[in-house]
């Protein structure tokens, strides 16, 4: 099954969304070419691996600053959102796959 890095969050400098990201390099890639997506186990971990990625853009939020956590969440919120339809898609990938070898037997 051909497997490719899933960009997973594509950041905008001009985006109020991803300004606590600005600093953070252009692109986070999130690599699944080593989990079986047609396991439980294995999308267990591919949403582990886009949670940290999501971590590595959006920090964590500390203090007691309310204006700034309610960015961080709103940024967080917004890079799950645009990385679900590519989640989806590696999910649907994998069925796909499975499926067409399935049926060549």
């Amino acid at each position: 099954m051909l497997k490719i890095l899933l960009p997973a969050l594509l950041l905008s400098a001009g985006v109020p969304d991803a300004a606590f990201a600005r600093d953070a390099q252009p692109d986070v890639h999130v690599s699944y070419r080593d989990l079986d997506l047609r396991s439980p186990a294995g999308i267990a971990q591919l949403d582990r691996r886009i949670s940290r990625a999501i971590d590595a853009v959006c920090p964590v939020p500390t203090g007691t600053e309310l204006q700034r956590k309610l960015a961080i969440y709103k940024c967080r919120r917004v890079k799950a959102a645009e990385v679900a339809g590519q989640r989806a898609g590696a999910l649907a990938s994998a069925t796909q796959a499975s499926v067409s070898i399935a049926a060549t037997r």
